[in-house]
C-alpha cells in the first residue's frame, strides 16, 4: 500500500540552473518508473549552513519532495542518491496526512 513521504534533499550549491534541472528530472523519472504518485517537487533556494559545512560546502540548495510510493521505492531511489555527487545530503520521512 502506498504510502505518503517527504525528502528534503541538499545539493552542490555550484550547480546551475541546466544541470539542476536535469538532476530533477532524472531523480523524478526514476520515482516515476518505481510506480511514485502525487510527486510535488519545490526549490527552496540556497541556505548558508549553520557554522558547518558539508563537503567542503558553506551553503547548499535545498529541494523538498513530497510524494506516494511503496516503501520499496523509496529504498531504490535512496541507493542512488547516496551515489550522486550532486548530493550532499537528503532525509526522507513519512507525512502525516491527517
Amino acid at each position: 500500500m502506498p504510502r505518503a513521504y517527504e525528502t528534503m534533499l541538499i545539493l552542490r550549491p555550484d550547480l546551475s540552473d541546466e544541470p539542476l534541472e536535469q538532476l530533477l528530472n532524472s531523480q523524478e523519472a526514476i520515482l516515476r518508473e518505481n510506480g511514485v504518485t502525487r510527486l510535488e517537487t519545490t526549490n527552496k533556494g540556497k541556505r548558508r549552513f549553520a557554522g558547518f559545512e558539508m563537503k567542503g560546502f558553506k551553503e547548499g540548495l535545498y529541494i523538498h519532495m513530497n510524494y506516494e510510493a511503496e516503501p520499496s521505492a523509496v529504498a531504490i531511489w535512496e541507493k542512488g542518491l547516496r551515489l550522486n555527487e550532486s548530493v550532499l545530503r537528503y532525509m526522507t520521512t513519512r507525512a502525516d496526512l491527517g
